[in-house]
């Protein structure tokens, strides 16, 4: 089967939660402090064999960061996967694919921002009972 690669850098700075000024809060301490650490996290979404998939190219050093950045392109993109599929498979040059699947994923960030601070607020509240 054709593999078709789609990769998505995320953008580096997601200026949500991560950019907030350290409290005395624990949890709000804990949620900067994963915010700092996804911004060095690169990675994109790829199809094989019919199947979306994430991959890491650089990690954050921690799975569980790793799984919060995968798990929100895997959650947003997976809605747009007819179209993408139609686009790649179309005759468009190389260079109109890119620009029409960048212009697609644009619209993915309300939906990564809000699972990602989901995400971030349950692994920071999970991190600091301890």
């Amino acid at each position: 089967m054709k593999k078709i690669a789609i990769i998505l850098m995320l953008m580096a700075g997601a200026a949500h939660a991560q950019d907030a000024a350290p409290s005395a809060d624990p949890v709000d301490h804990q949620i900067v402090v994963i915010g700092e650490k996804l911004k060095t996290w690169k990675g994109g979404v790829t199809k094989e064999n019919g199947r979306l998939m994430c991959r890491t190219k650089e990690s954050t050093g921690d799975k569980q960061l790793d799984a919060i950045r995968c798990g929100g392109m895997l959650t947003c993109i997976k809605p747009l996967e007819p179209r993408i599929d139609k686009l790649m498979s179309s005759d468009a040059s190389r260079l109109e694919k890119r620009d029409k699947f960048n212009a697609m994923l644009a619209g993915t960030k309300p939906c990564l921002d809000e699972y990602e601070d989901a995400a971030i607020a349950r692994l920071a509240a999970e991190r600091t009972k301890s």
